[in-house]
């Protein structure tokens, strides 16, 4: 696929990435160093940035929710690329807040093989510079579906987390991960139409780090 041919077209589903982006309660905002300026080296521009790797667009990884950051398994270096590159469906629910159930799920893939991968749609508009507290995740009973009908590599959202943020326990996280799936969180689907794309949303390799932050563009 030759994606420079202007018969493709490229749809970026990132959320941007700057010092007002919203990011979950308690975590690590974005914020930019200047380390050194054009005007003082006479040769460069440079910065250096700290955020949490939640912030904006991103996969997460299994030492999210298990095992020890000490130990460089489960990272997000480990993550399947397969999983990040291929072909997508995306789901329109908009506007959707609370649990996605198995009901939302459309009626073209009830007792049908459910597609590779799913994104779904919940919001008409994506204010990233707002925490959405009311937001669409993946309900237990969904995460269990899909992970019983087999076949699905990835599902994604245009919200903060596939669990909601009062969980305790992050129980779709888990069932997920046992069933093998990945997942991205905090999309922007709102310029995005239901139906079949090309996906690519690859996680960078870092090798000590629980998440990455992903750069996600749809391509049809």
């Amino acid at each position: 696929m030759d994606i420079s041919d202007k018969s493709f077209e490229i749809f970026d589903i990132s959320q941007p990435v700057d010092s007002k982006t919203a990011c979950f309660p308690g975590d690590v905002p974005f914020s930019k160093e200047v380390t050194l300026t054009l005007a003082d080296s006479g040769v460069v521009n440079l910065t250096a940035f700290t955020m949490s790797p939640h912030v904006g667009s991103h996969a997460d990884a299994p030492v999210h929710m298990e095992g020890s950051l000490d130990e460089g398994d489960g990272m997000a270096s480990d993550l399947s690329l397969r999983a990040f590159l291929g072909p997508v469906t995306v789901i329109d629910l908009a506007p959707f807040t609370g649990g996605i159930g198995v009901d939302q799920i459309p009626a073209e893939f009830q007792g049908q093989k459910l597609p590779e991968r799913i994104l779904f749609r919940t919001r008409h508009h994506i204010r990233y510079d707002v925490f959405e507290s009311d937001y669409a995740f993946i309900a237990v009973e969904l995460a269990e579906y899909l992970v019983h009908e087999g076949g699905v590599k990835l599902i994604g959202l245009d919200t903060p987390s596939v669990d909601h943020t009062d969980s305790k326990d992050l129980r779709s996280h888990h069932i997920l991960h046992s069933g093998g799936l990945s997942w991205l969180e905090n999309l922007d689907l709102s310029s995005v139409l239901p139906g079949e794309y090309n996906l690519i949303a690859l996680p960078l390799k870092f090798k000590e780090l629980e998440a990455s932050p992903v750069r996600a563009v749809l391509i049809r």
